[in-house]
């Protein structure tokens, strides 16, 4: 019974890798980790923590290439879910400390020092993978990736100051909770 337990999970969880691997390889236009700017600053939006697999898509890759960079995102997949898992919660640890009545010190500085090593990981974690997809590709192809990644660091800089509360509403055309 157990083995049959752990082998459907272990079918769910290899499942939802593939899936969301191939949706994200397949999509076009994938620029900013899936969430677009709406998604706001936190694990897709513009805030995002490094460039993600969709900035790969122009750079006229090779099959072999393709097939390299897809063995690397999937041997890093599987720790990116589980990191980013870990960091909702801990996002949502630091929200209940926040809102703790009365306020417990030693709680919000514990979860935000969870919160900040878990977001150092993950940084370090998407680092070494872009890192390992650089190793695979041309020198052509790293300068027109750096090009990329400036590009898009300078339309975030663009971007700051933009969604900020003013008469009571946030700032742009995204719907806020």
């Amino acid at each position: 019974m157990k083995s049959t337990r752990k082998s459907i999970v272990v079918t769910a969880v290899v499942l939802a890798v593939v899936f969301a691997f191939s949706s994200a390889a397949m999509a076009r236009g994938f620029g900013m980790a899936g969430g677009g700017y709406c998604a706001g600053p936190g694990l897709g939006g513009p805030g995002g923590m490094g460039p993600g697999v969709g900035i790969l898509q122009d750079l006229n890759l090779s099959d072999e290439q393709r097939d390299q960079a897809l063995e690397i995102t999937e041997s890093h997949q599987i720790g990116m879910i589980k990191a980013r898992g870990d960091l909702i919660k801990a996002h949502d640890a630091l929200g209940d400390a926040l809102h703790g009545d009365p306020l417990n010190e030693e709680m919000v500085r514990q979860a935000y020092e969870k919160l900040s090593s878990l977001k150092e990981d993950l940084l370090v974690a998407k680092a070494k993978m872009m890192s390992d997809l650089k190793a695979i590709l041309t020198p052509e192809q790293v300068q027109l990736l750096n090009e990329r990644t400036a590009e898009r660091f300078d339309w975030k800089q663009q971007r700051r100051g933009h969604g900020k509360p003013s008469a009571g509403r946030w700032g742009g055309d995204c719907p806020r909770r």
